[in-house]
């Protein structure tokens, strides 16, 4: 190895490694007092580094928060993506919900942070996230089963399974609960049609929203 390249390599370990050490301590007080709650002075103590090296890795306060939830979002995608999901579009749907609420349940320090910032802040990990639940739904839309717009759907189905998954966590629901079924459920029927209606509507050439296809 040329003399020159395992100094390099050694400073990226150790870079990384104060990193790791930073958003680890970053993490662990968000959980315990929120953003507002957050000091940079108790991250360095945690972390055991200075203010400058805080600044040199992520720039300010905010950009540190928002890259701990971004890497609360990133986890919560590999843990899904690394599951396969039912072939059929909709069972898809109603199969993502569960994974989602199942998340939650597993990972509630990860959830309360992905949704704990005090003004709403997409990160990337959190609009490809989302963007995953959309292509979801237009592969609903897709196959024809689809009975509302793409983003409305979208919304619907990311606001059912957040609020159930934040009632769960915060205790005020059992996760075998028959209302988290029956929400589920019913959000799924509303937005979506069987095969069999779908075909019917396709006879009578009809686009399944009370009119006709031109």
């Amino acid at each position: 190895m040329p003399a020159r390249v395992a100094p390099l390599r050694a400073r990226q370990v150790s870079s990384a490694a104060t990193r790791r050490a930073i958003l680890g301590a970053a993490q662990h007080l968000l959980a315990s007092v929120g953003e507002d709650g957050l000091s940079i002075r108790e991250v360095c103590k945690r972390a055991g580094v200075t203010p400058p090296t805080i600044y040199h890795h992520f720039g300010d306060k905010r950009a540190l928060v928002d890259h701990v939830v971004d890497d609360c979002f990133a986890a919560f995608d590999r843990a899904l993506t690394r599951r396969v999901e039912p072939a059929d579009p909709v069972e898809a749907l109603r199969w993502s919900f569960d994974r989602y609420l199942e998340y939650g349940r597993r990972h509630p320090t990860h959830y309360r942070l992905m949704f704990q910032p005090s003004a709403a802040r997409p990160t990337p990990a959190g609009l490809a996230a989302y963007d995953r639940l959309r292509r979801r739904v237009t592969a609903v839309a897709a196959a024809g089963r689809l009975t509302a717009a793409i983003e409305d759907a979208t919304a619907t189905c990311w606001c059912a399974a957040h609020g159930v998954t934040a009632l769960v966590i915060a205790g005020y629901l059992r996760p075998d609960a028959a209302a988290v079924t029956l929400l589920r459920d019913a959000t799924i029927r509303q937005l979506t049609r069987d095969p069999a209606a779908h075909a019917e509507a396709r006879r009578f050439g009809r686009n399944g929203r009370g009119g006709t296809r031109p």
